[in-house]
């Protein structure tokens, strides 16, 4: 995700970057994936339990949505994992018969999605706040990754898997269907759900050399939500580095070189995005460690919504008054999300 976000300073003109950000982007569908794969852990935990990290994730979505849209509520990362977990939750709750018409309620609106010109069912379910994730059909990949927890184990799971790819594959490159992400088309739902199943499925089957830096992976993963909201940090300092140097390319790099001099430039600080946040994301969780050990982290978590309320308030009046502000959020938004982690409810 960090190194698909901070391409966008580059121009569309380069060839490598417009297919390596076309493959980074993949990261979301990764993320809620993922996020489906851990719903049953989440849906075991006590009534009281879900509420509170239910209200500690909105108000982090509330936060997001302040930085990355400048309203309160957005279809954005964060809000759009709030939605879907909640009505997961709710969706756990209900009797068998009800399950078997939301069931029969969500084919409707996929065979909707399918069978209507594109995008006219994508853009009917478009909410008027703004934002990159509206619930349908990017809950479908949550839908995906929790299906596949519960059948990873069954041998069919891969052939189902691997017929989605192929079909989608078929549509794609002999029919010539487009692949779309924004707004998402459902052979581009369908390719990476069944491409991310099949990522997992062959993981779970390999014996990796040891050399692979697994801490570095295992800490990634266990704090996605820190990452997802310190990534942000790593963006904005290699997209200053990139303004830097833009100019300087364009004096010192003859105009025929210049392209693959900024597909370079554009993978040197790709890798330099992912060091910063690993070392953002072990500062982080280390700093955390050193306040749990003194008792400060225990209250800040016990104060948790005053803080984000008086945060919630200081930063959006600000932003009314200034949208330069908007990187003044930062702190807060990395603040919230490391409590959120480190304490979790």
């Amino acid at each position: 995700m960090v190194t698909a976000h901070w391409g966008r300073a580059l121009q569309d003109s380069y060839q490598l970057v417009n297919i390596l950000q076309f493959v980074f982007e993949v990261a979301p569908v990764l993320f809620f994936f993922a996020f489906g794969m851990t719903l049953e852990h989440f849906l075991r935990k006590p009534l009281a339990r879900r509420i509170e990290s239910h209200l500690k994730l909105f108000i982090l979505a509330v936060v997001h949505s302040l930085y990355g849209q400048q309203t309160p509520l957005s279809s954005d990362f964060f809000m759009f994992l709030f939605a879907a977990r909640l009505l997961f939750d709710i969706h756990s709750q209900i009797s068998a018969a009800n399950r078997v018409l939301v069931a029969a309620f969500v084919l409707a609106l996929c065979g909707a999605w399918v069978a209507l010109p594109f995008p006219i069912a994508y853009d009917f379910f478009m909410p008027s706040f703004p934002g990159w994730f509206p619930v349908f059909p990017w809950i479908l990949f949550v839908a995906a990754g929790r299906a596949y927890s519960r059948h990873r184990q069954d041998p069919r799971t891969a052939a189902v898997a691997l017929f989605g790819l192929s079909l989608a594959l078929f549509d794609a490159l002999i029919l010539g269907n487009r692949l779309s992400k924004w707004p998402l088309s459902p052979d581009y739902a369908l390719l990476f759900a069944s491409g991310t199943a099949l990522a997992f499925i062959v993981l779970d089957r390999i014996r990796w050399p040891a050399l692979l830096p697994w801490r570095t992976i295992e800490l990634l993963s266990g704090n996605l939500l820190l990452a997802t909201a310190l990534h942000y940090v790593a963006v904005a300092v290699v997209t200053s580095t990139h303004h830097r140097l833009a100019p300087l390319l364009v004096a010192w790099v003859s105009e025929r070189y210049l392209a693959p001099a900024f597909s370079l430039e554009y993978i040197v600080l790709a890798f330099a995005a992912v060091l910063i946040l690993i070392g953002l994301v072990r500062g982080a969780v280390a700093t955390a460690g050193w306040l749990d050990s003194r008792g400060i982290l225990g209250t800040l978590d016990g104060l948790f919504p005053a803080i984000a309320v008086v945060g919630i308030v200081l930063y959006a009046g600000s932003l009314h008054l200034d949208a330069g502000l908007r990187l003044a959020g930062l702190p807060l938004l990395c603040s919230l999300a490391l409590l959120m982690v480190y304490k979790r409810a």
